[in-house]
Order: structure tokens, then C-alpha cells, then sequence
């Protein structure tokens, strides 16, 4: 069984989690210690105190999707998909690169049919939970109140998270450095080889060997290589990665180079 948590006090998030339960055949399910449980064949629904404190589940599951708010200064129309994880700290949550291709695919696609004016985006790896043994992947809208209470807005994002959670992409996995926050190359990537990206490393975070271990440790499935934003790195920081890529024997790409292999 999978998981779709929100938090009670995440605007966002509990849109999105209405729209599911009206979307979708969720019917109410009776669990302790869960609160405002509902079941769909394999998927569960349910509200938490906090996600990004959660350090354990009061049930056990396979995998964890959060329906979410993203906030930023710009209060810019976002759609965004990320892995979680407090870099800084050197913690990192389970990534699952299959469920963030699905998710990132089909917020695209339901962004064009509701026509909205919204950016679709991979974010880099950022804060909790990191304590899980389950892929944990965040569905978001932002960026600001507006957003949040957008009806349209939740059920793309309801629907692109019922569709990673029922139908994930499989693809050649990988992790992503370099890059701003937003990686657009990361982003574009995805949406258009067959290469699944997990965790994002941006630019601004100093990469080492236990960080590169410990992102292709925290991938379900594992990791075919690494895909550098080439003009997005320093030239130190690429040798770097690319000495701890064949310390750890991982392949290392550059992301224009995956663009040109599809003829894009």
C-alpha cells in the first residue's frame, strides 16, 4: 500500500486532499492512530500533524507522496516535484525516481488541459522527513495563498499524484547535480528522455563523497549515473563529482548530452 499524507494546517495540501477524495472512489477506513483515514484500492489518504516531522508511520507502507503548499517570495504560479532532504545536514529521505517522473509528466499535462498559467518544475532536494524507510516524494502548489485555494491547481496536482502513486515511470534512474533550485535542465530531462531523476544537488551545496554515497544509497532501485548541468557547475565542483562518481562506480553525464542522445 501506498501513502498520501497532507498536513492539517497545509492550506495546499489540504485542497489537494479534497480533491482526491472527490476525484477518486476513496472510501473511509477506520485505522488507529491515523486520522481522517480513507482507502482507495491500494492507495491510502490521510492527514498528519506535520510531514516534515514525521520520523515513523502508524502504518505500515511502501511508499509515501505528500500533497503539499511550495512558498517563495515571487508568489509565482508553481507546480513542483521534489525527493526530501536536509543537504546541509547531510540527511536525506528515500528518493523514488519512477514516482517523481510520473508526477512531473502529468502535472505537465493536466497544467495544459486546465490551461493554467502555472510553471512545472523538478525542485532540488530540500527539508524533511528524512527518518523514513520509504521513498518520500512532495506534489506542491504554490506559491503563495492564492495559489493554494486554487480548485484547478489541487486537482492537477490530485490527479498527477494518484497517477504517480497507481502508474510510476520506470527509466533509466539517476541523481542530478549543479543547477539552480528550479533545475530547468534537470526538469527537461525528465519530461523528455527516459532517464527518472531523483535526488537534485544543486549548485549552491558543497558536494562530497559521503553526500554523492549517501544520494545513490537513498534511491530505490539504485542509480545508473550521475546527470551534471554541465554549464551549471564550476569546473572544480564537476571534477569533484566526477571523482566520487568513479570512486563509487557510477557513470557521469553531462544533460545536454542526454538531450542530444533523444534528438532533442
Amino acid at each position: 500500500m501506498k501513502a498520501i499524507l497532507a498536513s492539517v494546517m497545509d492550506p495546499a495540501g489540504q485542497n489537494i486532499m479534497a480533491k482526491l477524495l472527490k476525484l477518486f472512489d476513496f472510501k473511509r477506513a477506520n485505522i488507529p492512530n491515523v486520522r481522517a483515514t480513507h482507502v482507495c484500492d491500494d492507495v491510502l489518504a490521510a492527514t498528519v500533524d506535520s510531514v516534515l516531522q514525521l520520523a515513523s508511520l502508524p502504518i505500515a507502507v511502501e511508499e509515501v507522496i505528500v500533497a503539499s503548499r511550495h512558498a517563495s517570495e515571487s508568489e509565482k504560479p508553481t507546480l513542483t516535484v521534489h525527493a526530501s532532504g536536509e543537504i546541509e545536514k547531510r540527511e536525506l529521505a528515500v528518493a523514488s525516481p519512477p514516482t517523481i517522473k510520473s508526477a512531473l509528466i502529468y502535472l505537465v499535462r493536466m497544467r495544459d488541459e486546465f490551461k493554467l498559467a502555472y510553471e512545472v518544475s523538478l525542485e532540488a532536494t530540500h527539508h524533511g522527513p528524512t527518518k523514513l524507510d520509504v521513498p518520500v516524494t512532495f506534489v506542491e502548489v504554490g506559491s503563495s495563498q492564492r495559489q493554494w485555494q486554487d480548485e484547478k491547481a489541487a486537482e492537477a496536482a490530485a490527479r498527477a499524484i494518484m497517477e504517480a502513486a497507481t502508474a510510476p515511470i520506470e527509466g533509466r534512474q539517476a541523481i542530478g547535480f549543479g543547477g539552480p533550485h528550479y533545475a530547468p535542465r534537470h526538469t527537461d530531462i525528465v519530461l523528455r528522455t527516459d532517464v527518472c531523476i531523483g535526488h537534485i544537488i544543486p549548485k549552491y551545496v558543497d558536494v562530497d563523497e559521503r553526500l554523492a554515497k549517501l544520494a545513490v544509497e537513498r534511491t530505490r532501485g539504485g542509480v545508473e549515473f550521475f546527470v551534471l548541468d554541465w554549464k551549471g557547475l564550476d569546473a572544480s565542483t564537476r571534477a569533484k563529482i566526477m571523482k566520487v562518481a568513479t570512486e563509487l562506480d557510477v557513470k557521469t553525464v553531462r544533460g545536454h548530452e542526454l538531450m542530444k542522445e533523444a534528438n532533442i
